[in-house]
């Protein structure tokens, strides 16, 4: 047995006897590999969203609490809907760990406000908790899986300095932000959104936030349905989008929580969420 699967045998073996969980800072290299390898029974793929309505999510609006006057999150032609009109999230109700979470998504056409002219932006947030609006009057605390065109798969924290959340990537640097790389990368570990993202493995130096930025090197389809996959295992994440590596991080502080989908300006659709445990 590799070192990396004997890590994660021992990971499985303390997880089922409720001992405590052991840092993850020697997490597997490929963390898909290693969850794949375990994971054996499909069958337990739970969706998080029925097609039909909102049953299983909440809805906070800035300025608005659960109340969705404009109707910026709904459900059309079987996939959910975020028209992007005003900053908001849809939360479940349940909370998660130890998963492999997949959201397909899309971009829609109509951009607003302030962003109406800026590249179309949304996330995925997970390990989410306390109240709906705790940050910036918008989302709760937790990490993100960032969704903006010629971004897809960047990292957020989506907390300040005193709210407890932090992770690790190896990086290097590129023109002074950090970017993932899977190997041969400097660790270093972020607290606060304002120190900025880890931006993904493959994120253009030329990128602009303008409408439609395309990089060279993006894997997301700008009119098309996109997968975007999450790997969270103890206190480590791995994101793939079209099963392309992009991101990982490891050290979270926070290990579970809720899921978010963001409103942050722009119109986007969500299908096929499901949620697969770890065994």
């Amino acid at each position: 047995m590799s070192v990396r699967f004997a890590y994660l045998a021992f990971f499985l073996l303390a997880f089922a006897v409720g001992a405590a969980l052991p840092a993850f800072a020697d997490a597997p290299s490929d963390l898909r590999a290693a969850f794949d390898a375990q994971v054996a029974d499909a069958a337990k793929e739970t969706p998080l969203f029925n097609g039909a309505n909102l049953d299983g999510w909440e809805v906070c609006v800035r300025g608005c609490g659960a109340s969705d006057p404009k109707r910026v999150f709904g459900v059309q032609d079987g996939a959910l809907r975020v028209s992007g009109e005003m900053y908001g999230g849809l939360m479940t109700t349940g909370s998660y760990s130890n998963y492999r979470l997949t959201v397909e998504f899309k971009w829609g056409e109509k951009t607003w406000g302030a962003r109406a002219d800026k590249a179309r932006d949304s996330g995925v947030l997970f390990h989410s908790f306390g109240p709906g609006d705790g940050f910036g009057g918008v989302w709760a605390r937790s990490v993100e899986a960032n969704i903006i065109e010629g971004g897809v798969g960047d990292f957020w924290i989506v907390g300040g300095p005193n709210d407890g959340i932090a992770a690790t990537c190896d990086v290097v640097k590129r023109n002074g932000v950090n970017v993932c790389v899977r190997e041969g990368g400097t660790p270093v570990e972020i607290t606060d959104n304002k120190h900025g993202c880890f931006q993904w493995v493959g994120r253009s130096p030329d990128w602009q936030d303008v409408k439609g930025f395309r990089g060279p090197n993006d894997v997301d389809r700008p009119n098309d349905w996109n997968e975007l996959t999450i790997y969270a295992i103890g206190d480590a994440a791995e994101f793939y989008v079209n099963g392309v590596f992009v991101n990982r991080v490891y050290n979270l502080k926070q290990t579970a929580g809720k899921i978010q989908l963001q409103s942050e300006g722009a119109e986007i659709f969500f299908r096929n969420i499901s949620l697969l445990p770890l065994d």
